[in-house]
């Protein structure tokens, strides 16, 4: 799968429960320092990925491990080629395709969903974040 796209997935996971996409967005160059957006960087472990996340500036007390146990299913999703076809329905615009492989990773449900489509369709990625630069 795309990076930029996996990208547009973990701003979409983290900017919930009154937490902005545009915050979660800035947090990205952070959070890819911290090896928290590819599945090959991604800590294994439940623990040091919470610390991680919080030391990224992600750090929402008591909720961080939740954020955590979700982007590492993401994670995990992605790294087993679970995702792969994302790409292609981003291409098509093919929102409900999208949408209905998105909601069957653990942590991931249709307002984070159709949130992610909102950044994929965007072209917020890699145009977005070189527009940005």
């Amino acid at each position: 799968m795309k990076q930029e796209n996996l990208d547009d997935l973990v701003a979409a996971v983290l900017a919930v429960n009154s937490y902005s996409i545009e915050k979660a967005w800035a947090l990205l160059p952070k959070l890819r320092e911290a090896g928290l957006t590819t599945p090959v960087t991604f800590p294994t472990d439940l623990g040091p990925a919470t610390v991680k996340l919080a030391s990224a500036g992600y750090d929402r007390g008591l909720l961080t491990e939740m954020f955590a146990k979700r982007l590492l299913g993401l994670m995990q999703e992605a790294g087993s080629g679970a995702l792969d076809e994302l790409d292609a329905f981003v291409e098509a615009d093919r929102k409900d395709d999208a949408v209905a492989l998105l909601v069957t990773v653990p942590g991931i449900g249709p307002k984070v969903a159709r949130t992610a489509w909102e950044l994929l369709r965007s072209g917020r990625g890699a145009a977005g974040a070189a527009s940005k630069s």
